[in-house]
C-alpha cells in the first residue's frame, strides 16, 4: 500500500514542498530588503517585483495543471501551455528533489507518468472519432516465435505463447490501430506514420519517460510492462490496464 501511495503522490508532493520552498525563500529576501531598504532604487524595485512575478506565476501554473487532473479545459491552446510547463519545468523541479531525497528513480518516473495519465484521461477521454494508436515494446513477443512482429500486430499467428495474441485481438475488437516498437526511433516513425489522436503506450518506466517527453504535444496514456524475465525480454502486460484505457478513450 505504501508502495502505490508513493508511486501516485511522489511527483505532485516534490513539486509541491519545491514551490514551497521557493515561496518561502523569496518572501524572506523581499521582507529582509523591505525592512532595511527604506528608499529602493529603482533597479531594486524591478527585481523584487520580478521575483515576486515569478514565484506567483510558478505557483498559480502549478494550481492550474493540478486543477487539469479533474477539470477539463476547453482552450487547446491553454492545455499546450499547461503541457509544456508540466514537462520541461515541473519535471525538472520534482527530478531534482528526487535526487536531493536519495530516492529511487522509477518509482518517481511511474509517479509522473501516473500524475499525466490523470490529465490525459480528463481531457481526452471519449472523443467521438479519434483516431487511437496501441504502441508496444517488442520485447513483448516469445523470444523462439518465428514471425517478428514489428510495424504491425496483424502478423502475428496467436500461438498464445506471449501476450501479443491477446493484444491483437483486442485491438481488432476495439478497431485500433496496433504495431510493436523496437526502439524510440520506430515508436517515433509509428507515430508520425498513423498521425495518431491518442496513444496508449506500453514499455518501461525509462523508454516511457523518453516517450512521453520526447512527443508532449500528443496525448500519451502510459501504462508499465512487466518484467519477470528482466528488462527487454519476454516482458508481459497487465490486460486489464490496455482494456481499461482503451474503454475510456473509445
Amino acid at each position: 500500500m505504501k508502495k502505490q501511495f508513493f508511486s501516485v503522490m511522489k511527483f505532485p508532493v516534490y513539486v509541491s514542498i519545491a514551490l514551497i520552498i521557493i515561496f518561502a525563500i523569496a518572501f524572506i529576501l523581499v521582507y529582509q530588503a523591505y525592512s532595511v531598504l527604506l528608499g529602493w532604487s529603482l533597479g531594486k524595485k524591478i527585481l523584487y517585483t520580478g521575483i515576486i512575478v515569478v514565484v506567483a506565476w510558478l505557483v498559480s501554473t502549478w494550481l492550474l495543471i493540478l486543477a487539469s487532473t479533474t477539470k477539463k479545459f476547453k482552450s487547446a491552446g491553454f492545455r499546450i501551455y499547461l503541457k509544456w510547463m508540466l514537462f520541461h519545468v515541473y519535471y525538472r523541479i520534482s527530478r531534482w528533489m528526487n535526487t536531493i531525497f536519495f530516492q529511487r528513480t522509477s518509482t518517481f518516473r511511474e509517479s509522473f507518468l501516473n500524475f499525466n495519465n490523470e490529465i490525459i484521461l480528463t481531457n481526452h477521454s471519449r472523443i467521438p472519432g479519434k483516431k487511437i494508436l496501441l504502441l508496444l515494446p517488442h520485447c513483448l513477443q516469445n523470444s523462439k516465435c518465428r514471425i517478428r512482429v514489428t510495424a504491425n500486430i496483424i502478423y502475428c499467428e496467436e500461438c498464445g505463447k506471449c501476450d501479443v495474441a491477446a493484444l491483437k485481438k483486442m485491438s481488432l475488437e476495439n478497431n485500433v490501430q496496433a504495431a510493436l516498437a523496437s526502439g524510440g526511433s520506430m515508436a517515433r516513425k509509428v507515430i508520425k506514420d498513423f498521425d495518431p489522436d491518442v496513444v496508449i503506450a506500453v514499455a518501461c518506466h525509462r523508454d516511457l519517460i523518453e516517450g512521453v517527453r520526447d512527443a508532449w504535444k500528443l496525448p500519451i496514456f502510459a501504462i508499465l510492462n512487466e518484467r519477470p524475465n528482466g528488462p527487454c525480454f519476454e516482458t508481459t502486460v497487465n490486460l486489464a490496464d490496455v482494456q481499461f484505457a482503451l474503454n475510456k478513450f473509445i
